[in-house]
């Protein structure tokens, strides 16, 4: 493959990814907000909701529907964009790598443990990336439920409050638990969306053109495996993110096990598996339609 190739490959990857990442996040977010305020309860002496429609009445009640369930998805929008721009190019590139050290030509379907070997790369690389965005996006989910504190007034004032705080590793708390739940979570979500398609694709050869049906379905089954997988790790993170009192892993691992017990890392599980379907559905869907687009 030709320099040029490679280039355009690398360009696809970023710009596909980024404007897909962007799809999925719009759908997925007001089930996320839902998600990261039951995380945030579980994490207080005295919950502030005891169910997740108790969480989704009382938000819409109180605040609305766009201020309870959409406040802070700018943040969100840009770190998808980035984030699934570096998941699939990063993927992309650790495939390749492996192509070339085996002496195989670049594009070459590699067998897949190796294909999880990469998402996981994939998911390290990527952590990084998605750690300040989503302490902004959480920080700003949970705001309007902190009692006698000032309320954010945009990104950039929560950005600024982390920095006087914190200073600029601040933006990175959580990156641990985040690493964790990317490594293995994006391994499953690469994986599932793989498996699946080659259970549609059989025996029918490389150059089967898989029916819309079939990659919303792989696109729903990478979702379900990456929420699934690591879920306690998300919880605790979010826990470190949205907390004033709460910085290690340890103490928010034996406050939640204390106080709820395996039960609590499980929080918010039932709509992130809801949220995921369609969001990660339509991430991959609208990811290989783009990929077609382009060439």
């Amino acid at each position: 493959m030709s320099e040029e190739s490679l280039l355009n490959d690398s360009l696809r990857e970023i710009v596909v990814g980024s404007v897909s990442g962007a799809i999925g996040k719009i759908i997925e977010f007001p089930f996320d907000t839902v998600k990261v305020r039951l995380q945030y309860s579980k994490s207080l002496t005295e919950p502030l909701f005891t169910s997740t429609l108790d969480c989704i009445t009382k938000t819409y009640k109180n605040e609305g529907i766009y201020k309870g369930f959409w406040k802070g998805l700018p943040s969100p929008m840009i770190g998808a964009s980035l984030e699934a721009s570096s998941l699939f190019f990063s993927y992309k590139i650790a495939q390749d790598l492996i192509n070339i050290s085996q002496g195989n030509r670049i594009n070459t379907e590699i067998p897949f443990g190796q294909r999880l070997l990469c998402g996981c790369f994939s998911g390290i690389t990527t952590s990084f990336i998605l750690t300040p965005v989503e302490l902004v996006k959480c920080q700003l989910q949970v705001d309007n439920l902190k009692v006698g504190q000032a309320n954010y007034t945009s990104l950039g004032h929560v950005i600024r409050t982390v920095l006087k705080q914190e200073g600029l590793l601040g933006l990175w708390k959580g990156q641990t638990t985040t690493m964790v739940r990317e490594a293995g979570g994006t391994a499953a979500w690469f994986g599932c969306y793989e498996y699946t398609l080659d259970r549609f694709k059989g025996d029918k050869g490389p150059d089967y053109e898989y029916k819309a049906h079939e990659l919303l379905i792989a696109g729903a089954m990478a979702g379900i495996g990456y929420n699934a997988s690591l879920f306690p790790a998300d919880t605790v993170k979010n826990v470190i993110q949205t907390s004033e009192t709460q910085k290690n892993i340890l103490g928010v691992l034996k406050k939640i096990y204390l106080a709820h017990g395996i039960r609590g890392f499980y929080s918010g599980l039932g709509i992130t598996l809801i949220k995921t379907i369609p969001a990660s559905a339509a991430m991959f869907y609208s990811y290989e339609q783009l990929k077609k687009l382009w060439n």
